[in-house]
């Protein structure tokens, strides 16, 4: 039995007293692996990790879990679940350093032995008042009065609330963030909006009149408040998206817009008046010369980043590269031949860089080189 295996045995304390016999042996054979097990005491996150696994649904999952490891598809759903107990310890040694493969030769190290690692994206975002003026948001708690409006800060979320004495002229703010930020925001409605790393939303501080219309760029995640009388629109990349009270993502980097509705109702409409009704569990794509695609998503995967996750499912090589290079700040350069096959897998969004380079590496063997904040993603 692989030592991944045993080793989870050992903390469900489910070793057959064969198997304890072959853990000790593996722990006798080199001090390191002594140390490995110890190791593992040490996470605090394996219980958690355990949970989530227990909790997969293995028959749904195991096709595209066992077809990349190169498991047999037609094993039992308890042999099923082991396979996927043992992918959790080889994620974790992944993410530590710890796991080595024996080969007959050693392998050519994945990256640079004295490299500084990359930390995750956080909460951060610049703020624009209509008269220019900018306020750097971040950790601290701020509060403000402008462009009659109370403007809050508090736990990496903005909030809007009107004056009764605000002025005749409705104003507007900008809000963005950064690559390896992200923020919350509460308009004046009460319409929740997360916003994605490189992206910005342009809003009234208070809404007037029929309508209430926001402008997008990049990605965010809209909860609109229900108003029957003042529809909520959002501009995007020449897209406008019309809805009444909902919950949908809009995703439009390199001048492809993605729309997915998770609850109630959203109309996409074109420039030329040409426009889509969405149904829940739909995404919309529109491309830059306006070609149009309706089809069913997988919407758990497009709330991903929402979510504190990478969520990746059949996504090609460079889609994934230019989310990581969003989130945590770096540019990154692909070599070689890059392959054709689609690559999945998910890891949280506040792992380090070189934890999720360790995972794409596992999922489709690139190897990578980090040098301050240039990657360099080998085929």
């Amino acid at each position: 039995m692989e030592p991944a295996e045993l080793i989870i045995k050992y903390f469900k304390g489910e070793l057959s007293t064969v198997e304890k016999q072959e853990l000790e042996a593996w722990l006798a054979a080199d001090e390191q692996n002594r140390a490995l097990l110890e190791r593992f005491r040490d996470q605090r996150q394996l219980a958690d990790d355990m949970a989530f696994f227990d909790g997969i649904d293995v028959t749904a999952d195991w096709e595209a879990v066992a077809v990349r490891a190169g498991y047999d598809t037609s094993a039992q759903p308890k042999r099923r679940r082991m396979v996927l107990w043992s992918a959790v310890a080889a994620s974790i040694l992944l993410a530590t350093g710890l796991l080595t493969f024996k080969k007959e030769t050693p392998p050519a190290p994945l990256v640079a032995a004295k490299v500084n690692d990359i930390q995750p994206g956080s909460n951060k975002a610049v703020l624009q008042l209509a008269n220019g003026q900018t306020v750097t948001l971040g950790r601290a708690d701020t509060s403000l009065d402008a462009d009659g409006a109370k403007i809050r800060q508090q736990q990496g979320a903005l909030v809007y609330k009107g004056k009764e004495e605000a002025a005749a002229a409705v104003q507007y703010n900008t809000l963005s963030t950064p690559r390896g930020g992200q923020f919350q925001l509460v308009l004046a409605d009460g319409t929740a909006v997360w916003l994605n790393a490189s992206s910005s939303i342009r809003f009234p501080t208070r809404f007037e009149g029929k309508e209430r219309i926001v402008e997008l760029t990049g990605e965010g995640y809209f909860e609109v408040a229900k108003d029957q009388h003042k529809p909520f629109r959002v501009k995007v990349n020449g897209v406008e998206i019309a809805v009444l009270g909902t919950h949908f993502n809009v995703m439009a980097y390199q001048g492809v817009t993605k729309t997915t509705l998770a609850e109630g109702s959203v109309k996409i409409q074109l420039a030329d008046n040409r426009s889509w009704l969405l149904k829940p569990g739909q995404q919309g794509t529109v491309k830059e010369n306006q070609e149009v695609n309706i089809a069913a998503t997988d919407v758990e995967k497009a709330l991903a980043w929402k979510n504190g996750l990478f969520y990746f499912k059949d996504d090609e090589i460079k889609d994934i590269v230019a989310q990581l290079a969003r989130w945590y700040d770096v540019d990154i350069q692909l070599k070689g031949t890059i392959p054709a096959k689609q690559i999945s897998g998910n890891i949280r969004r506040q792992a380090t860089l070189l934890q999720v380079l360790e995972m794409l590496n596992y999922v489709s063997g690139a190897k990578y080189t980090l040098d301050q904040k240039k990657v360099t993603v080998s085929f």
